[in-house]
């Protein structure tokens, strides 16, 4: 009998060849310019630079509330009821819950919705994906009973997620954490290690715990201040500093014009206190209208603190949560003025990133990052949702965007599922994007992988500053 020494080349082309094989079929595996490109950036670090907290709500779940919890169609369900009835009816007995069928045919809108998600194409191949890593049955039901078998290791069952992928640091915008706090953060943070967590603060949460108050404009907008200079700078932000921060104002007012005068943001304040009681009852975008100013005020406020700093400030733009927001007022070019952050003749441009690839309008969200150097091209919602054509998205936006500005993120809310399959799909489709330059004649295989480390994390570390003496001050 013959022994064959196997070498460290063949090892790795046997692992390649595994890898490969876990691709869909439609994708040519026998192209040796992919396969190396696809060798190189699945071994890749990734970064994401937008996503929120993960808690233990889903350690075990039914197939219905998965597919709820992981659609953007989905998780707005209360919205659709007056407030409060969903989680009543979640949280209710039978009995409960037939009362509030009757009121507001609960059930019914549920069964409906959750129908028409689960026969997404997404939906369909995330759980072929899926059931490929928990190795079990291709399907919803198995897979969810695979996944619940995790349930009493949550956390590392997310290790193994981030791990697969082999994140290492995430941007963690705190802003939407489902009404939990540093604990449940924390504990989220530890689970994900050795991937670094660096937090982001949102100027809506900021805001938003003085708006029930009866101050003066005055006194507002002194505890607005502190509170902000104490997220960028102290442990305001659940017990630690900031690196960066968030909007959510796009949605609600379309076309931001910054604001640096106090006297329309005092007027705005005070009209909103004196309609207070009545917010409830206005139409959807009333209440917006109200506090316009106040808001554009305290945008720019939080504008300038980050322009100080050299951080960035992310803007929710394209998608949206519906029935929630107003779809029509997230418009990518609906930013240029805070790009340009005009003040005293001069255009002083902070860093800017419209997030979520502006998606659907993908087109104008890339070249507002190509005309304006100050503004980056972010990839999530986009990454994963639209998934198989994520190779044509990332040819159309890096035919205009410069390679040093696009950031690899996934905007994962609720389930760890998106993190990881974000990081799949991210890698498998911009390999795919990539190899076609090279077979073009396009970039050079070289340049193609190194796109590849600028887009999948290098680019996050440069414009987040996250050097060796960053670390160790924030660590």
């Amino acid at each position: 009998m013959t022994t064959v020494a196997t070498t460290t080349a063949d090892t790795a082309s046997i692992a390649v060849h595994r890898k490969l094989q876990h691709l869909p079929t439609f994708l040519n595996r026998q192209n040796p310019e992919f396969a190396r490109i696809f060798d190189a950036v699945s071994e890749m670090p990734l970064d994401d630079t937008h996503c929120h907290l993960v808690t233990d709500r889903d350690a075990i779940t039914t197939p219905q509330r998965f597919l709820e919890r992981i659609s953007l169609a989905g998780y707005p369900f209360p919205n659709y009821f007056p407030k409060g009835v969903y989680q009543k009816w979640v949280d209710g007995d039978e009995a409960t819950r037939h009362a509030l069928n009757k009121q507001y045919d609960v059930q019914a809108k549920v069964d409906d919705m959750t129908f028409h998600i689960s026969q997404g194409i997404f939906i369909k191949f995330l759980v072929k994906e899926m059931a490929q890593f928990l190795d079990c049955e291709p399907c919803l039901d198995a897979v969810i009973e695979a996944r619940n078998e995790h349930g009493n290791d949550y956390g590392g069952y997310m290790n193994s997620l981030f791990r697969d992928v082999n994140y290492e640091n995430i941007m963690l915008d705190t802003g939407f954490n489902e009404d939990t706090g540093r604990e449940q953060i924390e504990k989220f943070e530890a689970a994900i290690a050795p991937c670094r967590s660096h937090r982001i603060a949102r100027i809506e949460t900021i805001q938003r715990k003085y708006l029930p108050l009866d101050i003066s404009f005055d006194e507002f907008e002194a505890r607005f201040i502190a509170d902000l200079l104490d997220n960028l700078d102290g442990t305001g932000n659940f017990g630690k500093p900031s690196v960066g921060m968030k909007s959510y104002l796009l949605p609600y007012i379309g076309l931001i014009r910054p604001l640096h005068e106090r006297g329309p943001a005092a007027e705005s304040w005070n009209a909103f206190r004196k309609a207070y009681a009545d917010l409830p009852e206005m139409e959807r975008e009333a209440p917006h209208l109200v506090t316009k100013d106040l808001n554009r005020y305290t945008f720019t406020l939080s504008l300038e603190e980050c322009l100080k700093r050299d951080m960035p400030l992310q803007i929710h733009t394209g998608d949206g949560e519906a029935p929630d927001v107003i779809l029509r007022n997230q418009d990518p070019f609906y930013l240029e003025e805070v790009v340009r952050f005009d003040k005293d003749g001069r255009m002083r441009q902070p860093k800017i990133i419209p997030l979520h690839a502006g998606y659907p309008e993908v087109g104008k969200a890339a070249w507002l990052s190509h005309l304006y150097s100050n503004c980056y091209f972010e990839l999530s919602v986009m990454t994963p949702q639209v998934h198989q054509n994520l190779y044509e998205r990332y040819k159309q936006i890096l035919e205009v965007v410069p390679l040093s500005k696009v950031l690899f993120g996934s905007d994962n809310y609720h389930v760890p599922e998106l993190f990881w399959i974000s990081g799949r799909w991210g890698k498998r489709y911009l390999a795919q994007a990539l190899a076609d330059y090279v077979d073009s004649g396009t970039l050079t295989s070289e340049e193609a992988i190194e796109a590849a480390r600028m887009i999948l994390f290098k680019n996050n570390r440069a414009v987040y500053n996250l050097n060796d003496t960053w670390a160790q001050k924030f660590s």
